[in-house]
């Protein structure tokens, strides 16, 4: 069953769900050399999606797990530079959890009797609470973009498994100046302490709005395209 879950995880993705955002950026996100970064960047499907649009950009990538960071290392993208670190609300060491399916590896905590977890380890067949930990670094966005004067991000992308509103508290200062965020919020309750209203009010108070937003077939999660309403040069979005 994880085979199958996982083949048809790959070709939704591969074939439906990432064509329709790199339709939707490429259409209306004109950027010639803009600065992306990857935060979650897992095995590079974003990233990838991101340099056949603006195949001039600069690209930061950070993958906490050790494994998919040198998988990342592999791809030759110009202009492209990863981080083997996790972006969260603080900076300090920290532990990630390690499950049978890599793609839901989180420093977040798994609820264990979240109903939507009983239905993914009944589906797999293999024990999803059985998780291993993994010693990795973290720091806020905030920190590093001081360290690298970074003072300008046209493009954010958060896929952090549950850790998203941490990644944002972290990186309260350089969200003023950043064009657009997209962000994975889950429709679950899947992660201890997780809220996507809290990530949504949080967003809405840095003035950012919500433009786009595909939904995964037949999962419980959606990627959403926000908008730093500062910058009044992109409009009428469709």
């Amino acid at each position: 069953m994880k085979f199958i879950f996982l083949i048809y995880y790959k070709f939704i993705e591969s074939f439906f769900h990432l064509p329709r955002i790199k339709k939707f950026i490429k259409k209306n996100l004109k950027f010639k050399k803009p600065l992306i970064f990857d935060v979650g960047a897992y095995e590079g499907s974003t990233l990838k999606l991101f340099y056949e649009i603006y195949s001039q950009g600069k690209f930061c990538c950070f993958e906490p797990n050790k494994t998919k960071y040198d998988q990342l290392k592999k791809i030759k993208i110009k202009q492209m530079q990863v981080f083997n670190t996790a972006l969260g609300s603080v900076n300090k060491n920290a532990s990630m959890r390690i499950n049978p399916i890599d793609m839901t590896n989180s420093i977040s905590k798994l609820k264990k009797n979240s109903f939507y977890l009983k239905i993914k380890n009944f589906i797999i067949r293999k024990n999803i609470y059985k998780i291993i930990l993994e010693k990795i670094e973290m720091i806020k966005l905030d920190t590093f973009c001081l360290k690298k004067k970074i003072n300008k991000i046209n493009i954010l992308k958060i896929d952090t498994e549950g850790y998203e509103f941490n990644v944002l508290k972290g990186s309260q200062k350089i969200l003023e100046n950043v064009d657009f965020i997209i962000i994975e919020l889950q429709n679950n309750d899947m992660y201890e302490g997780y809220s996507r209203k809290k990530i949504e009010n949080f967003l809405k108070n840095n003035n950012f709005k919500k433009i786009k937003s595909f939904q995964f077939p037949l999962m419980f999660f959606e990627d959403c395209i926000y908008q730093n309403l500062r910058f009044k040069s992109f409009k009428n979005f469709n």
